[in-house]
């Protein structure tokens, strides 16, 4: 069985690397891990997707069945403000592991290398091979490490993927689209007591966020899972003094959509109706830059090995269905579901320690209990791989 203290410990020494992107510290993180691989008695491929930015794979060689992958992702968001923690102190209170990446997603990855330690320290020969591709930059727009992992061609068709993204230990089948982009409006400056004379970047931004917002949230897309479509503006910025007329905004969208909508779909939703809020202004202009790569929504089949096998895994050692999360947490896109849209895999899938309501926010952490659970679900479900690959498919229960 996994050794929950070696998981505890490990979370604790990856949260004590600091590991914001943007920055340096996913090259130490991956080096740690690389070094924890190594003691294993196991062979870490480090593979290079940018400078100082290193994916590395661990494969506990098995059987012919279907390769498991895990991953997870080295970096983490920037800190932030109003910790009342050390945000890489690692500190256990109450049953909880606090600091920057505490859930998303350092007590993941111990998770996944106290699965390799026990497989490794048993001499277990799994029915198929058991892979921890620990990522980069998957907190940033483009998904760097993801990217690389499918154009590096190491994936295989019938591999199944999971994420030990936090979940709140809830199986996660579907994620929404996402675009983000940068609009930029350009108006005319002028003395702000003339302000006639001028053109309001500021307004005509106003206008296309409130048309934009209203439009995105009566589009009549509903997914059972997902729900409805969601538009933030994240930031917005414009002019250079209180008394003029501000000559330039600019401004940043996140945008996600259901099926069946399509991510193609929104650059032109956008510019549509950009082009008649500016109508009313004549002589303005606009822009629009895609930030990142284009995310589309993602949904694992039912009858996958990896779905199958969580929930046969999940019952077996709860006792209880394994409960699937409906409309919380599915906004969050993952290394798996990249995955999923680069290669169209439905055999991609998140479940993981921790919740994603402490995910990105300040005192973050992760529940030890989970990293027990989720250890737990993960060793019975490599465990009994020959005969969940070998079962009958059938849908099995949501709830």
């Amino acid at each position: 069985m996994i050794d929950l203290t070696k998981i505890i410990a490990d979370t604790q020494s990856l949260i004590r690397i600091d590991s914001q992107n943007p920055g340096v510290g996913e090259a130490e993180c991956g080096e740690w891990v690389s070094r924890r691989v190594s003691d294993m008695g196991l062979t870490p491929m480090v593979t290079t997707v940018q400078k100082n930015r290193d994916n590395i794979i661990a494969t506990l060689p098995g059987g012919d069945l279907p390769r498991l992958i895990i991953l997870g992702h080295l970096d983490t968001v920037p800190i932030g403000e109003g910790w009342s923690l050390d945000p890489f102190g690692g500190e256990i209170r109450e049953d909880k592991i606090y600091g920057r990446g505490a859930c998303d997603m350092k007590g993941g990855i111990a998770v996944a290398l106290g699965l390799l330690d026990a497989l490794s320290t048993h001499n277990v020969t799994p029915a198929g091979d058991v892979v921890f591709v620990a990522t980069v930059d998957e907190e940033a727009p483009d998904m760097a490490g993801a990217h690389h992992l499918v154009a590096s061609g190491f994936l295989r068709p019938n591999d199944q993927v999971i994420a030990l993204e936090p979940t709140g230990t809830k199986l996660r089948i579907a994620q929404m689209g996402l675009r983000w982009l940068t609009v930029k409006v350009t108006g005319k400056m002028a003395h702000a007591g003339r302000a006639h004379l001028g053109i309001d970047s500021a307004h005509v931004m106003a206008r296309i966020v409130d048309r934009l917002k209203s439009h995105i949230e009566a589009l009549p897309y509903v997914d059972d899972i997902l729900g409805r479509p969601r538009f933030t503006c994240g930031t917005f910025n414009a002019g250079v003094a209180t008394n003029v007329v501000p000559p330039a905004a600019e401004a940043s969208f996140d945008i996600r959509i259901v099926p069946p909508m399509l991510i193609e779909d929104v650059i032109p939703m956008v510019e549509t109706i950009a082009g008649a809020v500016l109508q009313d202004f004549p002589g303005a202009t606009f822009s629009i830059e895609a930030l990142g790569a284009p995310r589309p929504p993602v949904r694992a089949a039912d009858d996958a090995l990896i779905i199958r096998g969580l929930r046969s895994a999940y019952k077996a050692v709860a006792g209880s269905s394994l409960p699937q999360g409906d409309d919380d947490g599915h906004e969050a896109y993952t290394d798996a579901s990249m995955v999923a849209a680069l290669t169209g895999s439905t055999s991609c899938t998140v479940f993981g320690p921790g919740s994603t309501d402490r995910a990105h926010t300040a005192d973050e952490f992760v529940p030890i209990p989970d990293l027990e659970l989720v250890s737990e679900v993960m060793w019975q479900m490599v465990s009994q791989w020959d005969v969940i690959c070998h079962s009958t498919t059938e849908k099995a229960p949501t709830s």
